[in-house]
């Protein structure tokens, strides 16, 4: 198998749009296969499945299936023989990033001078999710990495930090800028908020993100309301497992936001589902917590007078009488034999001849 690639010599070059947009994704051992083809792009050795199967201990098939990968990625272009074996391997330049028509009417109403009419509808939510096609264009990144009040929200966010972003990271901000209209304060605020949970991370700090645009939150007023409120819920369902000295962690808290918000019971159900927990297994568990709201929110409970209800035909359910089994008679080991036939009136006669 030949690779062909345009990279100069003595160097393997890897786009920042692979590392940023398609390596987070993909299987890691498809990316170790792709790096690894890449290195050897420019050595001019014959590449088989086999032997590249050999340098990662897999099969070939696996190789196969890395190959298919990135070729639908159109990051590879395959070149098969008749029988199937794959001749050759082009490395492509990965393809440019779609817009959604969100994004488009977003950038185009930030674009607008004042007094002017935007495309986009008053009131419409952005899209909640962070995809490829969501995220502004990379020219559209470039023009506004450029103003200064972005400028100096990198600067910022390198100070909450204490490192320097990372280009996705950038795009992130940008993206809460410029998709979900967030101001650069809510920004800054998101930040500082995630930060202080011990959660800094690009995948927690989106969901926050997130959370607020579903929520319709555009201010930092807003957001320390909300933050305070599902704290305040979070401490509740804490006391009430019994945990005292700890902050919940943040699969606790991803869950206990999806009691909240997805699910949307009020505390009072949650904090009973808490309690039951604590009867049922006698330790806090916020699985078997969970457990019970699925099947509140699968009977449709709402309210603590719906789960009496529930709890009411349960009881009544528990109380119905078994029905009674009709009982078969037990065989008689007395008549467990063949009995014997007597002509009573010959036995009469004998008796009286004697």
């Amino acid at each position: 198998m030949k690779i062909f690639t345009d990279a100069p010599e003595g160097m393997t070059v890897v786009q920042n749009a692979f590392i940023d947009r398609f390596m987070p994704h993909a299987n890691g051992e498809f990316v170790k296969v792709y790096l690894y083809l890449l290195r050897c792009a420019d050595s001019g050795q014959e590449l088989s499945l086999a032997s590249i199967a050999d340098v990662f201990d897999h099969t070939e098939k696996d190789v196969r299936r890395a190959l298919a990968y990135w070729e639908k990625q159109q990051l590879l272009k395959l070149k098969l023989l008749s029988d199937g074996t794959i001749s050759s391997a082009t490395f492509l330049t990965p393809p440019a990033e779609e817009r959604a028509v969100s994004v488009s009417s977003s950038a185009a109403g930030r674009d607008q001078a004042p007094g002017t009419a935007s495309s986009e509808k008053a009131g419409d939510k952005p899209s909640l999710s962070i995809k490829a096609q969501d995220m502004p264009s990379r020219a559209r990144i470039k023009a506004l990495s450029g103003q200064k009040e972005i400028r100096e929200l990198f600067f910022i966010a390198e100070q909450y930090l204490q490192r320097p972003l990372a280009s996705a990271e950038q795009d992130d901000l940008i993206y809460y800028y410029d998709t979900l209209q967030f101001s650069a304060d809510l920004i800054e605020y998101l930040l500082e908020y995630c930060i202080s949970k011990g959660s800094p991370s690009r995948h927690y700090m989106r969901k926050v993100a997130l959370g607020w645009a579903e929520a319709g939150i555009t201010t930092v007023t807003q957001a320390k309301q909300d933050t305070n409120l599902y704290n305040k819920n979070y401490y509740a369902v804490l006391n009430t497992f019994g945990i005292k000295g700890r902050a919940p962690a943040i699969p606790e808290q991803e869950m206990m936001a999806r009691w909240f918000g997805e699910l949307g019971f009020p505390v009072d159900l949650v904090l009973e589902a808490c309690r039951r927990t604590i009867r049922q297994t006698h330790q806090p568990s916020f699985e078997y917590a969970d457990s019970i709201l699925k099947k509140w929110r699968k009977n449709g409970v709402i309210s603590m007078a719906d789960v009496e209800r529930l709890d009411a035909q349960r009881r009544q359910e528990q109380e119905k009488p078994a029905q009674k089994q009709p009982v078969s008679s037990a065989p008689n080991r007395f008549n467990n034999f063949s009995q014997r036939k007597y002509d009573y009136s010959q036995l009469e006669k004998k008796l009286l001849n004697q």
